[in-house]
């Protein structure tokens, strides 16, 4: 039988490179820079989702794209803010509802992968999502994750599942599957669900799990068992095809026998592995998404109907034996 094989999309913000705000917080600056001494690119164009979702479409890529419902803390995505040009971010929506969601499960990162939100007053709180996560409960956590779905439903992105930002969660994690499910069940109306917060590079163990089971209700645990191999990309001014070619090397070679993906593929078990929208982006060289497009052709072409693209909800429904 073809193996489920699935691409995870992290840190997706509409027009914003939410991974400047990152670095500025690093830096303590608002010129942030790269290791390389090159700026962070803040601006995003739009024409970055319409290229990903060529690339999906034309490599039959499926999975789970990440959106911020609340982008670096700037404002709701369904109003905008300060300098948004809304017809842009009425096309970022557009594109997603129309050519990704078809393919990929859409979920918030909860809300700003920034700082965190005070949901009373929608003021920026001192701590960052990660940090506020690590002392909440499943009484603090799950107003919080619904508030975040109820914003994603109303441009018309209803998810599937739940992403944490970094770490999100991970002190807490019992609570957090607790909230994850109530906040589901509440907004959605599902039972069925499943997040990401786990990476296990080395591992050629399946590490992806159904964590909570009652009744016809589930939770599964969704885990990339790769590295972003395309995080590079931002590092550097090479973009040229030999640079992506050697990119693309690192998650498989072109003769299917290197690259991480191909020891998943040779351990016979599901294959699931992530990159970020920054990674995609390469500070506007797009080098990434080439890269990406690289990795998809050799799929094709080195194991053709030995796998078989799923959706993150679908592996997860898989594993719960609900498929």
């Amino acid at each position: 039988m073809a193996l489920p094989i699935t691409l995870i999309i992290d840190d997706p913000g509409p027009l914003i490179n939410v991974y400047w705000w990152h670095v500025a917080e690093r830096q303590r600056t608002d010129q942030p820079r790269l290791k390389s001494g090159e700026p962070v690119v803040r601006d995003v164009p739009v024409d970055l989702v319409r290229g990903f979702a060529d690339v999906i479409e034309r490599r039959g890529i499926r999975g789970k794209f990440s959106v911020l419902p609340y982008p670096a803390g700037l404002g709701k995505i369904s109003e905008g803010w300060p300098g948004c040009d809304r017809q842009q971010l009425a096309q970022w929506i557009d594109t997603v509802r129309e050519r990704v969601m078809p393919r990929m499960d859409i979920t918030p990162e909860i809300h700003s992968h920034a700082k965190a939100i005070d949901l009373a007053t929608f003021e920026l709180l001192d701590e960052n999502e990660r940090n506020w996560a690590a002392h909440q409960d499943a009484s603090t956590l799950t107003p919080y994750i619904a508030e975040a779905l109820r914003f994603l439903n109303e441009v018309g992105l209803e998810a599937t599942g739940v992403t944490s930002p970094w770490d999100f969660g991970r002190e807490v994690e019992p609570e957090y599957r607790k909230a994850i499910r109530a906040a589901m069940k509440d907004v959605n109306g599902r039972n069925q669900t499943w997040y990401f917060l786990h990476t296990a590079y080395s591992s050629n163990e399946f590490c992806s799990e159904v964590v909570h089971r009652e009744g016809d209700d589930w939770l599964v645990s969704i885990c990339s068992q790769s590295n972003d191999f395309l995080w590079q990309t931002m590092e550097t001014g090479e973009d040229g095809p030999e640079y992506v070619s050697a990119v693309a090397d690192a998650f498989l070679t072109e003769d299917g026998r290197g690259g991480r993906l191909a020891e998943l593929f040779q351990a016979g078990i599901p294959i699931v592995f992530h990159t970020h929208w920054q990674s995609l982006f390469s500070n506007g060289r797009c080098t990434g998404v080439r890269a990406l497009d690289e990795v998809g052709r050799r799929i094709a072409a080195v194991w053709g109907g030995d796998v078989r693209w799923v959706k993150c909800s679908k592996l997860a429904a898989e594993l719960a034996g609900n498929a």
